[in-house]
């Protein structure tokens, strides 16, 4: 184990990760469903080694969740705009006062703060563009603060990785 690979660690009170948390990690990632006993057995462990290694990587915040990839196109979700905000004043009441807004909307799935000359990037989905227009007309353009709306109808999502253990 002295001469394994270790990653830094986002909790500097935990213990580094190994080249087993490694490949736990990987092979969750691409099957979050996998039975600890096959996880256990693709590294080397017996599944309750195994199974508290997970628990760990849970605690320590390296595992966020486990989720399902939903189609959009099947749930009325086949618009995806890209929408880049610049507000008025930059002020941290601003920004807060604008996260918040967003967080009541679920059509936004993320909101990021931005460094730059644009303060935030939404990436909206709806489910054409008819909905998206009531969204911008009655929601966007309504919220005080704003001084540009820029909005970016995504065409085709040319590819979308997970984050790659160990690649950044």
């Amino acid at each position: 184990m002295a001469n394994e690979k270790q990653l830094s660690n986002p909790n500097p009170t935990s213990n580094p990760l190994d080249e087993t948390d490694v490949k736990i990690l990987e092979l969750l990632q691409k099957n979050a469903r996998i039975p600890n006993t096959e996880l256990a057995d693709a590294v080397n462990l017996t599944p309750a080694p195994c199974l508290r290694r997970v628990k760990r990587l849970e605690q320590d915040g390296y595992i966020l969740g486990y989720h399902a990839a939903l189609a959009p196109d099947k749930l009325e979700g086949g618009l995806l705009v890209l929408v880049m905000v610049t507000l008025d004043r930059q002020t941290k009441a601003g920004y807060e006062h604008f996260a918040q807004q967003m967080r009541q909307h679920p059509q936004v799935l993320e909101c990021h703060l931005l460094l730059g000359d644009r303060d935030f990037l939404l990436k909206v989905r709806v489910k054409d563009l008819q909905t998206y227009q009531q969204f911008y007309l009655r929601e966007l353009t309504n919220l005080e603060g704003i001084r540009n709306i820029n909005s970016m109808i995504v065409v085709d999502a040319v590819f979308e990785r997970p984050l790659e253990v160990g690649h950044l």
